[in-house]
């Protein structure tokens, strides 16, 4: 079995092993395919709009929700590793029966870049459904039954400054462990003081819940689902009145931008070497070539409609998938479109070439994206159904979306705006929406020098070294003055420093968990991921050390010793004795000691040109070029460096020809492509005249370079082309340095080389 590098860098990042791919590839059931007769129109609503001589169907998104959705026609499942529930904190399996309806076997996160429905809360949800809250018992919240008493006052901000007695569920709850416990005493000293309590779950109350509203919980009516621990897991259904959400009212709605085509001749499966397609995968592109069993339909309608042809998904099956969670189904689904946008799939199903009918049908798909807590998996391919859709006869209008590279969905926008605008009115943070990073770079404050020529990237990197990541948790710890708390982060500052509590105060559910921190409590790496963010923590060390640097200069010292006592003013404090022998608790170095391995790190990392990660932004490498264009796309390349790409498509994962554009529009070069995000069409454009294909041997630095199967693109380095510089899709930067055939990645054969047109 032979497994891409991308698959076998995310199998090391989750320890999975070949045992662990081998049940990720194989534990899906097979599907009993349906019937070939067209079955009776399901009862989807829809409202018709006139055309020129007759009048076309469309689906009436108003009225169709999650739950009124046709059900799905066959069983099927999908069981996960046990690695990834380990990872993960939940189980990814899903099982499906034939008659289920899409609320019952899909889950928040299959959703979560497509209708984006964690952005809701409860108020929300229940104006749009004229759902009443105060009869809505907690047991039909199971995400809210399944949270810690930590999760609570970490999640609702306030919570913890009510007193016991007034939240009459956790009252219960508490009563059931604890019964002496002082119910007048607000919930976050109660947890302080009996920090055991605080992993309690509303679940333990079993029957009691339907005893208690989603009112009694003061404020959760109003929190976004996705401030929820492991808000992903729950299925629609368990989300009171989700499912009963029309489909156009969602926070990134159903929308039908796009061309009506027309039905002209139905085709069965005796067809074969069809290549005028406009069907397929957002892996393959969406004209996916078929070489046999071809049923289709073949269009007519606006110019670009004409003559072409809808496969039957039923018939053919393409590559689909992104990330680890793509080998899921064998890696394939069914041929079709996205003319309503990715939350699912379109396809051609059933023909009868006979009577000229045909029926669609729908496929939706497994999901993990990333998140504040969560790693990146990706999606399964489009394989959960088939679940019937709309049924059209010859002459017919069909409505196919939008003629782009995106199968008629055209976003290329990692989240689109109108849901950014969604997340501001309701108090989310950009930063924890998926694909738009956790705000948890690092590093971009630390460019230039501090006093004495000491470099700020190289130092911090020393110390990192010795103290650990950005999110590190150290022991709890008590000073002389029985102030008590946490090392955080990358530079082990303690919790109780005024700085550090004041900027962790800031963020969103930070009190709580500083007094978490404060009670001694454990802590997790993505706990202070969430709240103490890298950049805040870069902030404070630059602060610091040039006050330390200052200090030692001040005392005559220079050169390496300048940097032991740096080291030893971090360490002890701005009154720590010179070359002193006291240690910390765990007595593995003194001051003394820590000053020299922290000089011995800095000399290395100087050394290794750790120094030199800020100058690398305006110095891309190579051969400076000759030619005007060539000389723009270098000096920017240059000034953007290592850029992150976690703002274009699909997170950052499919933001190869994005990022290439970026360079572009960066230069003052109008971006190539009619669909600048898409490979094929940029290396369209090149060669219909913005570029011109070029031996390798005539390349230098600037040229565009793309891989042999058309996969990837990016820009030569140096003359000849022998490096290539292009998007890292496993760390959304644009950072990833390579040969000409991008290492081998995409297959064999010889990468294209063009060469920009003025």
């Amino acid at each position: 079995m032979v497994i891409q590098p991308a698959i076998r860098q995310l199998m090391r990042a989750l320890g999975l092993g070949i045992a662990g791919l081998a049940l990720l590839l194989g534990l899906v059931t097979s599907q009993a395919q349906v019937a070939a007769s067209i079955s009776p129109d399901p009862a989807i609503p829809t409202t018709a709009i006139a055309l020129e001589d007759t009048y076309a169907q469309l689906p009436d998104w108003a009225q169709i929700t999650l739950h009124t959705l046709p059900p799905i026609l066959t069983d099927g499942g999908f069981e996960a590793p046990p690695d990834l529930a380990q990872t993960l904190g939940y189980d990814l399996s899903r099982m499906w029966q034939a008659g289920q309806t899409v609320d019952t076997y899909l889950k928040l996160g299959d959703l979560q870049t497509s209708l984006y429905p964690q952005l809701f809360n409860l108020h929300s949800i229940a104006q749009l459904t004229d759902l009443d809250l105060s009869q809505v018992t907690l047991s039909r919240f199971a995400m809210a039954t399944q949270q810690t008493l930590n999760d609570w006052v970490t999640a609702l901000p306030g919570l913890g400054n009510y007193s016991v007695e007034q939240i009459p569920a956790i009252a219960s709850l508490i009563n059931l462990t604890y019964a002496n416990a002082d119910l007048n005493t607000t919930l976050a000293d109660l947890l302080i003081t009996h920090a055991d309590l605080g992993q309690l779950q509303l679940a333990q109350l079993g029957e009691q819940l339907d005893q208690f509203a989603i009112t009694d919980i003061p404020g959760l009516d109003s929190v976004p689902i996705q401030n929820l621990h492991h808000w992903q897991n729950s299925f629609i259904a368990q989300v009171p009145g989700l499912a009963d959400v029309p489909l156009n009212q969602m926070p990134n709605p159903i929308d039908m931008a796009g061309v009506m085509g027309t039905v002209d001749v139905v085709y069965g499966p005796a067809e074969r070497d069809r290549h005028n397609t406009i069907s397929g995968s957002e892996q393959v592109g969406f004209s996916a070539t078929c070489n046999e069993n071809c049923a289709h339909v073949e269009l007519t309608g606006t110019p670009g409609l004409h003559g072409k042809q809808w496969v039957s998904g039923k018939y053919q099956q393409v590559e689909g998938g992104v990330g680890i969670l793509s080998v899921v189904n064998g890696g394939k689904e069914p041929t079709g479109r996205h003319p309503f946008g990715e939350v699912f799939k379109v396809s051609i199903w059933d023909v009868e070439e006979s009577t000229g009918q045909v029926s669609t049908a729908l496929h939706f798909r497994i999901c993990q994206r990333g998140g504040v807590f969560a790693p990146d998996l990706g999606c399964t391919p489009y394989f959960l159904g088939p679940i019937p859709f709309l049924n059209y006869r010859e002459t017919a209008p069909i409505f196919v979306g939008l003629l782009d590279d995106y199968g008629g969905a055209s976003s290329p926008a990692a989240v689109p705006a109108g849901v950014l605008e969604k997340a501001a009115a309701m108090g989310i943070p950009v930063a924890a929406l998926p694909g738009q990073g956790g705000g948890f770079e690092g590093d971009g404050s630390l460019c230039g020098e501090g006093p004495g020529g000491v470099d700020f990237s190289a130092l911090a990197a020393a110390f990192s070294d010795i103290e650990g990541n950005y999110d590190s948790v150290g022991s709890y710890v008590c000073d002389g003055r029985e102030t008590c708390g946490r090392g955080l982060g990358r530079y082990q500052y303690m919790s109780y420093r005024a700085d550090v509590r004041q900027l962790i105060s800031q963020r969103e559910g930070g009190t709580a968990f500083l007094a978490r921190v404060d009670a001694g409590e454990a802590i997790s790496a993505a706990e202070v991921e969430r709240f103490f963010l890298a950049g805040d923590q870069d902030g404070i060390f630059k602060a610091d050390q040039t006050r330390n640097i200052e200090q030692a200069m001040a005392e005559g010292f220079s050169g390496d010793r300048l940097i032991e006592r740096v080291g030893q003013l971090h360490f002890g404090g701005a009154g720590a004795p010179i070359d002193g022998s006291a240690s910390d608790v765990h007595g593995r170095l003194t001051l003394k000691t820590y000053g020299e391995e922290l000089s011995h790190h800095y000399q290395s990392a100087i050394a290794a040109g750790a120094g030199n990660a800020c100058a690398e932004k305006n110095d891309p490498g190579g051969t400076p070029p000759s030619g005007e264009l060539n000389q723009q796309v270098y000096q920017s390349l240059g000034e953007m460096g290592h850029f992150d790409t976690s703002t274009g498509p699909d997170g950052g994962n499919l933001a190869c020809a994005w990022a290439v554009n970026r360079v572009l529009e960066n230069a003052g070069i109008a971006p190539v492509g009619s669909n600048p995000n898409y490979v094929p069409s940029v290396e369209s454009a090149l060669q219909s005249g913005r570029g011109t294909q070029i031996n390798q041997t005539q390349a230098q630095a600037g040229d565009i370079v793309i891989a042999p199967n058309g996969h990837h693109i990016g820009f030569c380095l140096d003359d000849g082309c022998t490096q290539v510089r292009s998007n890292s899709s496993s760390r959304a930067q644009f950072a990833w340095d390579s040969n000409f055939n991008f290492d081998g990645v995409y297959g064999g054969g010889q990468s294209r080389v063009y060469r920009l047109g003025s």
